[in-house]
């Protein structure tokens, strides 16, 4: 099962922890991966690494804009709620501007 996106405080750790799962996850699984780098952003909020959270984000919007996944616009609805703290910060308004081609298709 993978790792938790720190939801106990654990950000860093599950981090970490997502960036092994990766290393196993072939590219050719794109939506997986995509998924898993979603929460891997997550986790990198989580950990108040919103400039690592905005880098992989941009990756993984690519991946659901190409492939129309359901599952990995919910992961980035969630990687969104955790980077509220940055909303108004220019971090926010990249991840805002990242995903909005997400929201533009809806």
């Amino acid at each position: 099962m993978p790792p938790a996106t720190g939801g106990l405080g654990l950000g860093t750790e599950a981090g970490s922890l997502w960036a092994q799962v990766l290393a196993d996850v072939p590219e050719t699984a794109r939506r997986d991966r995509g998924v898993y780098m979603a929460r891997q952003a997550t986790a990198a909020a989580a950990a108040r690494e919103p400039d690592h959270a905005v880098e992989i984000a941009r990756t993984v919007a690519t991946i659901a804009v190409e492939t129309r996944s359901a599952r990995m616009r919910r992961e980035l609805a969630t990687l969104e709620r955790a980077m509220r703290p940055w909303h108004d910060a220019p971090v926010g308004r990249d991840l805002a501007e990242i995903l909005a081609p997400l929201t533009e298709g809806s």
